[in-house]
């Protein structure tokens, strides 16, 4: 599963968030307990203060001057000692026992919207009072708890609209990859995305300075190249017809055609080569390879069955095209044979393996030095069928059996 960066960031503060609102749960509970404790203590300080030892009396002016107020709202005092269950043995809040003096007056802690009340018993009469408080921090830890929670919430809103500008980057990325070079992706700012976001511009128009002096140059040698190509073929229709005139009729069209696969291997090396795929009868494809093949095709024999592939017309004939020429050009006996099954189409010869690898003619100018001279061409036909396949999501793999070099493509 694929997990974004922002939702990574989004987990990490979710679990932080979580953390802090737990924590301050916690503290909110030990400080409201410790309150309890401190009030309870407080109380048991303030009656055994107001209570004489000798005769034990309760002296009320000593424990109201503690801070102890009467309850003197006999409704209040009803629902208070109805909330402490008064004629339990337990109290219903669990302060500590206060010793000697609840065997007297029989004190309750009470706690009623979010006050806190003693009941004493005083000659069978139950009395109330409100227990004095001391700041209240219950009000502190939520309110720099929630502080804490904004300054999160504030960060991540922050962190986000940082990393926002790289999905804006991965789209211009992708863009440039398809082979859009007219992007912009400047970005404003100091940080290190902008930072990349800079780099990458400055580094696109680059490339595209580089790619315009390219096809520049490129337009101007096919241009210097084509032209006296073209000439010889005008100046060689003059000619009466001769072998010699035949000799320099495939002389030229050798040159164009070396020049047009020159400039193929050319768009293929950069991504520029286009696709415009189709659903086409593969025996009208190879009806046009035949027909470029020229007077050459009655030697290749068609074994195919009815069957659509979905391709690209001409550069699909192209990969065909230059197969079967090599089947012809390399067979012992100059014969090829093209024939189907099921999802493979087969392009097979008489005659010599491969003297490489099948891979290394993926790499066009492999050949250098002693090994072009020793072998039995340039390798660029292969070199395009390959790619043009691989363009194509299709596979072709090489064997050789009994005396046989078998092509075969899986569509």
């Amino acid at each position: 599963m694929k997990y974004s960066l922002k939702l990574k960031i989004s987990l990490l503060f979710i679990s932080a968030f979580i953390s802090i609102v737990m924590i301050a749960l916690f503290s909110f509970v030990q400080i409201s307990h410790d309150n309890k404790r401190t009030l309870a203590r407080y109380t048991y300080l303030s009656l055994s203060n107001a209570i004489d030892k000798r005769s034990k009396t309760m002296d009320f002016d000593t424990f109201t001057n503690a801070g102890f107020t009467k309850i003197d709202n006999k409704t209040l005092t009803q629902t208070l000692i109805k909330n402490a269950d008064f004629d339990s043995k337990n109290s219903k809040f669990p302060f500590k026992d206060i010793g000697h003096i609840k065997r007297i007056y029989k004190p309750k802690f009470v706690e009623h919207n979010r006050e806190h009340y003693l009941l004493i018993s005083v000659n069978d009469e139950i009395l109330a009072f409100s227990i004095p408080t001391f700041g209240n921090n219950n009000i502190f830890i939520p309110l720099v708890f929630s502080l804490i929670a904004l300054l999160l919430l504030a960060l991540y809103i922050a962190t986000l609209k940082s990393i926002r500008p790289l999905g804006i980057l991965r789209n211009k990325i992708k863009e440039f990859s398809e082979g859009n070079n007219e992007i912009d992706c400047k970005i404003e700012g100091s940080d290190e995305i902008a930072e990349i976001a800079n780099e990458f511009d400055g580094a696109v128009k680059k490339i595209k300075a580089l790619s315009h002096s390219r096809q520049l140059f490129l337009r101007n040698i096919m241009h210097e190249f084509k032209t006296p190509i073209t000439k010889g073929k005008l100046s060689t229709e003059l000619l009466e017809d001769s072998e010699y005139k035949n000799i320099l009729k495939k002389a030229f069209q050798r040159q164009e055609f070396l020049l047009n696969e020159f400039l193929r291997i050319e768009q293929l090396g950069t991504g520029e080569l286009k696709m415009d795929n189709e659903e086409y009868f593969l025996r009208d494809i190879i009806d046009h390879s035949l027909d470029t093949i020229g007077e050459n095709a009655k030697n290749i024999e068609v074994d195919i069955e009815d069957i659509k592939i979905y391709a690209d017309f001409d550069l699909f004939a192209t990969v065909l095209k230059n197969l079967l020429d090599n089947a012809l050009l390399y067979g012992d006996d100059h014969k090829a044979k093209i024939l189907t099954n099921n999802n493979q189409i087969i392009i097979k010869n008489i005659g010599k393996k491969l003297e490489f690898n099948l891979e290394k003619y993926k790499e066009p100018f492999f050949l250098q030095g002693k090994k072009q001279k020793e072998s039995r061409g340039l390798g660029f036909g292969l070199f395009i069928s390959i790619h043009l396949v691989e363009l194509h999501k299709m596979k072709i793999n090489y064997s050789h059996i009994n005396n046989e070099s078998i092509f075969t493509i899986t569509i």
